[in-house]
C-alpha cells in the first residue's frame, strides 16, 4: 500500500467528518467517512498494514474530539477510539475472506461491521468507565445500550453510505498499490494459508 496516498485520504475523510458530515445527519446520526476508508483498506492491504492504519486513524479520531470536559479544559483522551478501531479492523480482517473485494457492497457491508464493532468497543470502554466516582460517559444521562443502539444507527448509515462511496474508492485502487496476487503456501499437515 502506498502511503503517500493513504494517509492524505485519511486526512481529508478526518476532516470531512469534523466538519462537513453533519449535512449528512438523519434523526441525530451522521456516517462516518474515516470508518468507509478504514473498511476500505481492510478490505484491501496486508493484515499488518491494516493493523498499522487503524491504529493511526483511531489514534488521529481521539485527537480529533475532546472526550471529556473538565473544569479547566477539554480533555483528549486517547484510547477509546484508537483500541475500538484496531478491535473493529480485526472484526473486518476475519470478515473479508468470504467478501468479494472489489465489490461496493462488500465495501459497504465491511463499514457497517467496522462502524458497530468500534461503536461496541467505545460504548464497553466509556461503561466501564463511569464505574469509577466522578467520571460520568460522555453520552450523559442515557444508559449504556441506549448509546450502542445510537452507534448501531450510525453504523447502518456510514454501511449504506459505503457503498457509492466504495465504487468511487475502487475506481482509484490503482493507486493505493495493492497487494494484487494472493498466493496459497501448502503447510505441513495438509493445510494452506495465504501469503502476499
Amino acid at each position: 500500500m502506498t502511503w503517500l496516498v493513504a494517509l492524505p485520504v485519511l486526512f481529508i475523510a478526518l476532516v470531512a467528518d469534523v466538519s462537513f458530515t453533519a449535512v449528512f445527519e438523519v434523526g441525530g446520526t451522521t456516517p462516518q467517512l474515516i470508518v468507509i476508508v478504514i473498511a476500505f483498506v481492510a478490505m484491501q492491504a496486508d493484515a499488518r498494514i491494516v493493523r498499522w492504519y487503524a491504529l493511526i486513524a483511531g489514534l488521529l479520531l481521539d485527537l480529533s474530539e475532546p472526550s471529556l470536559s473538565g473544569p479547566f479544559a477539554p480533555l483528549y483522551l486517547i484510547g477509546p477510539s484508537t483500541l475500538g478501531t484496531l478491535f473493529a479492523a480485526e472484526v473486518v480482517l476475519l470478515l473479508r475472506g468470504i467478501l468479494i473485494r472489489r465489490n461496493p457492497l462488500a465495501v459497504g457491508f465491511a463499514s457497517f461491521m467496522l462502524g458497530l464493532a468500534s461503536g461496541l468497543f467505545s460504548t464497553a470502554w466509556w461503561a466501564i468507565r463511569s464505574w469509577y466516582p466522578d467520571s460520568p460517559p460522555p453520552w450523559g444521562e442515557g444508559s449504556a445500550l441506549q448509546e450502542f443502539a445510537r452507534e448501531g444507527l450510525t453504523a447502518i448509515a456510514t454501511g449504506i453510505l459505503g457503498i457509492p462511496l466504495g465504487w468511487l474508492l475502487l475506481k482509484f485502487t490503482d493507486m493505493w498499490s495493492f497487494p494484487a496476487v494472493l498466493a496459497r503456501q501448502k503447510q505441513q499437515g495438509g493445510s494452506a494459508r495465504i501469503i502476499r
